[in-house]
């Protein structure tokens, strides 16, 4: 019974201190402690949230941040539900506090602790470009290097490509034809994030000796010594390029002009163009010091995608410039490079040893562009007969030597809708044709050596088959 009269005594005074003073009841009820409150935290941040007060009971809102002897106070408004810490310590402990403010009076504080994350470094992983590989081949080894952490490999086309791991170290190997991608991760570790995935493709072919080829077409080059290439197949290509585009020294500053001369069979099968200077060739010169062949199926043969082969011997000589190549057949209303040109085999006497491939066309600005490839051999390639081919479909070009891939170029890699190579937004399909000639000097075959005065270049055979359903037989037009 006395504890009720106290408490009847507190209200009473209370009233009486209200009635007679007139301050406000608030000042004296204590403030509402926040709730739910709760900090989600960085390296360096912390966002503390809570309920939102009713309206009128705060008129502001204290949070405190502390660590140590360090410590940090923030205000914010009565509505606010958040804050957020900046610069703090990583990987430190803190106590966040919250408390509601009226006036002078205070609710009691939340005390939340949690620490921040450990600083973890960005990471990126270098991964080198894989090398396009042909059914059969030994698996590749696989190289990446993140910042931090390991590199883990996996391929998304199980069915074109496998990713092995033996002793740590990750191989792909090839399992059908086609395009296969190849992704690099990394998970990170204690002081770096997980990286970005990584992505290659790596083209996987088919042997060209593997495939179900079709004859159409073939060149053997089986006429009489000193004879010519048929007039059925080729036409010759004379003079020293001043009377059409791209003008004196075929836009290339090749040294050479062409004659009918420079072109023979030797009764074997060979076809062989020889280039020569005036003084060790007097009989068969034109306007300038060197003399060469060249000679092409445009009007009387035109290709369609397929697979061309030609087997060749290339000259001795610092210089020379053999080329196996073809050009668009619309040539004359689409002018280069727009019509397209792609270059089966160039080859230059002063490097021996390699031989390169290479596509031709306008990008989506209408300028030049070209991409190419290229392989070094063991011993020079003037030393015997080899075979270059290219397997050519609408949005793929393949280039071989001897039979096995050395360079690859798809549509996709040149970012074109449409490519010359492939068909028109009309759906019609490219003519192109074929190309030999043996060229002096110029951008590509570079000085012409000293004291050097004639060349040969060796043609066994010329042959064009259809693959997989594309390529059929060659028109005039």
């Amino acid at each position: 019974m006395k504890s009720n009269k106290k408490a009847s005594a507190s209200v009473l005074l209370a009233s009486l201190i209200i009635g007679i003073f007139g301050i406000d009841a608030n000042a004296i009820t204590p403030v509402a402690k926040p709730t739910k409150v709760a900090v989600v935290t960085t390296p360096t941040t912390a966002t503390i949230t809570w309920t939102a007060f009713a309206k009128g009971k705060v008129t502001e809102v204290k949070i405190v941040a502390s660590t140590g002897s360090k410590k940090i106070t923030k205000t914010a408004s009565a509505t606010a539900m958040s804050f957020k810490f900046t610069g703090l310590y990583p990987n430190a402990s803190y106590a966040f506090s919250v408390y509601g403010v009226k006036g002078k009076v205070s609710s009691a504080a939340v005390v939340v602790r949690a620490k921040t994350k450990v600083f973890m470094w960005d990471n990126t992983i270098f991964f080198g470009q894989p090398d396009d590989m042909m059914i059969g081949a030994a698996d590749q080894i696989l190289y990446g290097l993140p910042t931090g952490g390991e590199t883990e490999f996996r391929t998304t086309t199980p069915t074109i490509c496998s990713v092995l791991k033996v002793d740590g170290i990750s191989y792909l190997r090839p399992v059908a034809e086609g395009d296969c991608a190849v992704i690099a991760s990394s998970p990170g570790n204690s002081q770096y994030k997980p990286a970005p995935d990584v992505t290659r493709n790596v083209s996987i072919t088919i042997p060209m000796g593997s495939l179900e080829k079709t004859l159409l077409w073939s060149e053997e080059f089986d006429g009489a010594a000193g004879a010519g290439p048929s007039t059925d197949n080729w036409v010759i290509e004379t003079g020293d390029g001043c009377n059409a585009a791209p003008g004196c020294g075929w836009g290339n500053q090749e040294s050479q002009a062409y004659a009918e001369c420079a072109i023979k069979q030797n009764g074997s099968g060979i076809m062989t163009i020889t280039a020569s200077t005036k003084l060790a060739e007097p009989s068969c010169t034109l306007n300038k010091n060197w003399t060469s062949g060249k000679f092409t199926t445009q009007g009387k043969q035109h290709f369609t995608y397929g697979y061309f082969e030609a087997r060749m011997k290339m000259p001795v000589g610092g210089g020379t410039w053999p080329a196996f190549w073809t050009l668009g057949s619309n040539i004359a209303t689409v002018p280069w490079p727009r019509s397209g040109e792609l270059d089966i085999m160039e080859y230059a006497g002063n490097s021996p040893t390699k031989s390169t491939s290479a596509a031709h066309y306008a990008n989506s600005l209408g300028l030049h562009e070209y991409k190419s490839g290229y392989q070094t051999h063991t011993a020079p390639l003037s030393s015997e007969f080899h075979t270059y081919g290219m397997l050519w479909t609408p949005n793929k070009v393949t280039f071989t030597f001897n039979g096995e891939t050395t360079f690859v170029l798809k549509k996709s890699d040149t970012g074109l809708a449409n490519w010359p190579f492939g068909p028109t937004a009309q759906g019609v399909h490219p003519k192109m044709y074929l190309i030999l000639n043996l060229a002096m000097g110029g951008n590509y075959g570079g000085r012409i050596a000293g004291g050097f005065t004639k060349a040969y270049f060796d043609i066994d055979y010329v042959r064009y088959y259809s693959v997989g359903g594309y390529g059929t037989a060659p028109t005039n037009n």
